[in-house]
């Protein structure tokens, strides 16, 4: 998949709205290949298909249904999603509504059963966001730094809209999105018998 880090600072548009702004903006001529890393392959779309995109907006779930194109490489012949930063690949809850979730659950404004209310998901989605969070903050900052650094205060560092280039530098880091769960991704990567 071709990750794409630019628009995550327009918080106050709908996540819909911003899908659509970044897929009109999309020039794949400007991206390598992240399979076999040709600089300019000659990319041909490929093929579309629908998801879910559920985001928090005005104190509430709101869930869309998006297209995501595929295109492929000239070189490899491998295909590719096209995904902005905010969506998390395998999820269908986006960046922005997971990090709403959390940010509920660090500052201890709400007890678990109120958040979970509020936005609509069971207590084990929440610890299993609260653990992926813990583990990629660690991985994130180092195990010292994290040791001094407060889930709040990086929640809040990553809504501030400078969390860009490291999201991007993340992705590259680790091989994976930023809050996308590993067993995932070893499924998306494992090869067959």
């Amino acid at each position: 998949m071709i990750r794409v880090f630019k628009l995550f600072c327009k918080l106050n548009i709908s996540a819909k709205d911003l899908f659509l702004k970044f897929m009109t903006s999309f020039n794949p001529n400007s991206h390598k290949c992240p399979y076999c890393s040709t600089k300019h392959p000659d990319w041909k779309k490929h093929g579309v298909y629908e998801r879910y995109l559920i985001s928090f907006e005005n104190g509430h779930a709101v869930y869309y249904q998006v297209s995501i194109v595929r295109y492929k490489c000239s070189s490899c012949n491998h295909t590719h999603a096209i995904l902005p930063e905010f969506i998390i690949p395998y999820q269908s809850y986006s960046l922005h509504f997971i990090l709403a979730a959390l940010q509920d659950y660090f500052t201890h404004s709400l007890t678990v059963a109120e958040i979970c209310s509020k936005y609509d998901i069971s207590a084990s989605t929440l610890y299993l966001w609260k653990n992926l969070f813990l583990n990629h903050k660690k991985l994130w900052l180092g195990v010292l730094e994290d040791m001094f650094t407060s889930s709040v205060s990086f929640i809040n560092f990553i809504l501030d809209g400078s969390f860009i280039d490291m999201l991007r530098d993340f992705f590259a880091l680790a091989g994976y999105s930023f809050l996308q769960g590993v067993s995932r991704i070893k499924k998306a990567h494992s090869t067959p018998p």
